[in-house]
C-alpha cells in the first residue's frame, strides 16, 4: 500500500478507534479513491461509477426468482422501479415461515446513499442473503433521487411503494401481518419515517419490523455550510463533533448530501424540523413496529441511532439496539471480508426471524 496515493487516510482523530480489520480493508479499497462529495455534484454525475464503492461484499446466493415492476407514482408524476425477490422451494421449506396456504413474510428494503446515491444494486448481496436465510420475499424499492427529486420526493416514492406492496400482497405471496421494513442509512431514515406513517394509515396492517441500520433520524443540524461543529453550542450529538472525520461518512460528506436533498434556500429549516425529515421528531413514537437498530461505533450518525432507540423506548416502542464498534458507516456491505459485518448480516437476519415467527 505505500506506492498507493491515500487520498483519503484514516484521519488521527479516529485512527485508534478503528477496528484493525475495517482500518485494514478501508485503507486497501476506498482509502486511495475520491469520494462523491470531495468534487462537484455536477462531475459525480457525469461519471457515477467512478465515485461509487463496491466493497467485499458477501454472497450472492440464487433465489428462486427475480423480477422487476414498474410502478407509477406521484408528487411529481413519474415511475419507479420494484425489484422482488422470491425464495427457492428448497429456502421456503428449511426457513419454516410460510402459512398453510403457502404465503410468506415479506422485507420491504430501502437502499441508503444520502438520497442521492444508490440504487437495485446496492443492498442485492443481502437482500438475497434474507431472501433465501428466511425463506422470504423481499422488495427492493429504487425510489426517485435528489437532487432532481428533493426532499419529500424519496419518501413520498417510498410510501407508494410499501402501499402497493401491501395492495399486491396476494399476487406477490405475501403473507400480509408480516411485513418489516428496514434500510441503511437514508434508507433508515426513510423505513422510521414510514413506520410512522404505517402506525396512522387507516386500515393498514401493522409492521412487525423497522430494521434500521445507521440511520439519520435528526437532520436539523448539518451544517449548510463546510464547518465544523467543535465547541458549537447546541448540538445534541456527540459523534458530529469525535466522529467528524470518520472514515466513509465524515460532517462533510453528510453536508454534500443534505444540501442536495433539502437544499440550501430558507425553507430548509422548516423542512428539517418536520417528521419526514426528522423522524426523531414525530410527535408520539408509540404503538410503532418494534424496531432493531443497528450502528457503527465510528460514525458521524452514531448518536443519532442511540437516540432514536431510547426515544422509541421511552414510547413504550419495543427497540433492540447493537453498536458494532470500531467500524465506519457502510460495515454492513463488507460482509464478504469483515468479520463484523458478517456478524451484522447474521443479526439482521436474525432480527427478522424473531419478527415472523408467529
Amino acid at each position: 500500500m505505500s506506492e498507493v496515493k491515500l487520498i483519503n487516510p484514516l484521519h488521527p482523530s479516529v485512527k485508534d478507534r478503528m477496528d484493525p480489520q475495517f482500518a485494514e480493508i478501508y485503507t486497501k479499497y476506498q482509502a486511495p479513491r475520491t469520494r462523491a462529495d470531495q468534487v462537484s455534484y455536477e462531475e459525480y454525475n457525469s461519471n457515477r461509477s467512478k465515485y461509487t464503492f463496491s466493497i467485499a461484499p458477501g454472497s450472492f446466493p440464487e433465489v428462486g426468482s427475480v423480477k422487476i415492476y414498474k410502478v407509477p407514482v406521484s408528487d411529481p408524476a413519474g415511475e419507479i422501479q420494484i425489484q422482488v425477490f422470491h425464495p427457492t422451494p428448497e429456502a421456503i421449506k428449511s426457513a419454516g415461515l410460510a402459512t398453510a396456504d403457502g404465503k410468506l413474510p415479506a422485507h420491504v428494503d430501502y437502499h441508503g446513499g444520502g438520497f442521492v446515491i444508490g440504487g437495485l444494486t446496492s443492498d442485492e448481496s443481502w437482500n438475497r442473503q434474507a431472501c433465501q436465510a428466511l425463506g422470504c420475499v423481499v422488495v427492493n424499492v429504487d425510489y426517485r433521487l435528489s437532487p432532481e427529486f428533493p426532499h419529500p420526493v424519496p419518501l413520498t416514492d417510498s410510501w407508494a411503494a410499501l402501499k402497493w406492496t401491501f395492495a399486491n400482497a396476494s399476487e406477490l405471496g405475501i403473507d400480509r401481518s408480516r411485513i418489516s421494513i428496514g434500510g441503511l442509512s437514508a434508507g433508515g431514515q426513510i423505513s422510521a419515517v414510514l413506520a410512522l406513517m404505517a402506525r396512522d394509515e387507516p386500515g393498514m396492517e401493522k409492521l412487525v419490523c423497522q430494521l434500521l441500520i445507521v440511520p439519520a433520524v435528526d437532520a436539523r443540524y448539518v451544517p449548510i455550510e463546510d464547518v465544523s461543529l467543535k465547541g458549537v453550542e447546541g448540538v445534541p450529538y456527540e459523534s458530529y463533533v469525535v466522529n467528524e472525520f470518520a472514515p466513509c461518512l465524515p460532517l462533510n460528506r453528510m453536508r454534500w448530501f443534505y444540501r442536495l436533498w433539502l437544499g440550501t434556500d430558507p425553507g430548509r429549516k422548516k423542512k428539517a424540523e418536520h417528521f419526514y425529515a426528522s423522524p426523531i421528531l414525530a410527535k408520539s413514537h408509540a404503538n410503532l413496529a418494534p424496531a432493531s437498530i443497528h450502528v457503527a461505533g465510528v460514525d458521524t450518525l452514531t448518536s443519532e441511532g442511540i437516540a432514536y432507540h431510547e426515544v422509541l423506548k421511552k414510547a413504550g416502542t419495543p427497540s433492540t439496539l447493537k453498536v458494532y464498534e470500531g467500524c465506519g458507516h457502510p460495515f454492513g456491505h463488507w460482509d464478504g471480508e469483515l468479520d463484523k459485518a458478517k456478524e451484522f448480516v447474521t443479526d439482521t437476519i436474525g432480527a427478522l426471524r424473531k419478527a415472523y415467527t408467529v
